[in-house]
């Protein structure tokens, strides 16, 4: 099976869902004009809110079952027939005053198949957001994805949970940030364009990751939103600070014939030997 995914580099008004929601339809509109074959679109996380948003965040969620966002954007998917991923601040459906990092992701026919909370989290989200605790694998008819976002990108453990259940497609939206410490010898950018092709490459999928660019209170991102191949090739890439669109047609035919041959990851694993993984420090 053959999909063609496009990831959205834009940049969110932070405190302004109206705008943002007006600007992602934008380029859902500009998208499947141009390509309408196009059958699933992701945008970065919290794309609906902005990312240093504070105790605002709480004005700014949305319940995943009746939020604005979703009934606007899946009036889009189900207008194109195209699936949407895109990240927003949910609000708990029974405990008000508990949010998640999260990801809605709406299929072809404008329905809500559910969302991924953000299990990582970093820095300053902590004080915000709880910590989402499960890797919800998506079977669609535009194939099997599973859902990261941003530093959980970092984590090899969380792509391989989805690669052992069958995973075709990670999709990552993100707010990777520029570098804030200069002496450091590895940039950010760096940073991220390893962890995408090295999830890709660890087990042997496709990866999907979209980033936001501009600047915020404190912090500015850089975009480089990117499409990886099952052995960790780049197949498009936007490296450029600027808003845009990036595609690719997928082939998840390619990968049950690489796993077999070659890349065998999963049939050479141990687990047997893998207790120091998850063991409490």
């Amino acid at each position: 099976m053959k999909v063609n995914v496009t990831c959205v580099q834009m940049e969110p008004k932070r405190f302004d869902v109206d705008d943002n929601l007006n600007k992602m339809a934008g380029f859902i509109h500009a998208e499947m004009n141009k390509n309408p074959k196009t059958q699933l679109i992701l945008f970065p996380e919290l794309i609906t809110s902005g990312y240093e948003c504070g105790a605002q965040f709480q004005q700014l969620a949305e319940r995943a079952s009746e939020g604005k966002s979703m009934k606007v954007i899946g009036e889009l998917a189900k207008q194109y027939h195209v699936s949407i991923i895109y990240g927003f601040p949910e609000r708990d459906p029974a405990m008000d005053d508990v949010l998640y990092n999260a990801v809605a992701f709406l299929d072809g026919e404008g329905k809500l198949l559910g969302t991924y909370r953000k299990v990582h989290l970093f820095a300053s989200e902590k004080e915000f957001f709880r910590a989402g605790c499960d890797y919800p694998l998506f079977r669609t008819e535009i194939g099997k994805i599973g859902i990261m976002v941003c530093w959980d990108t970092a984590f090899p453990e969380v792509a391989r949970c989805y690669g052992l259940q069958g995973a075709e497609l990670i999709a990552v939206p993100t707010n990777w940030e520029k570098p804030y410490l200069e002496d450091v010898e590895t940039r950010n950018q760096d940073d991220w364009d390893l962890i995408t092709r090295a999830r890709a490459f660890d087990n042997c999928l496709y990866l999907a990751g979209a980033n936001r660019i501009g600047f915020e209170e404190t912090l500015g991102f850089f975009g480089r939103s990117k499409i990886v191949g099952p052995t960790g090739v780049p197949m498009v890439e936007l490296n450029d600070e600027v808003e845009g669109t990036i595609s690719a047609e997928l082939d998840y035919d390619r990968l049950p014939v690489l796993r077999s041959a070659y890349y065998t990851f999963f049939k050479d694993r141990r687990p047997d030997t893998y207790d120091e993984i998850v063991r409490r420090y």
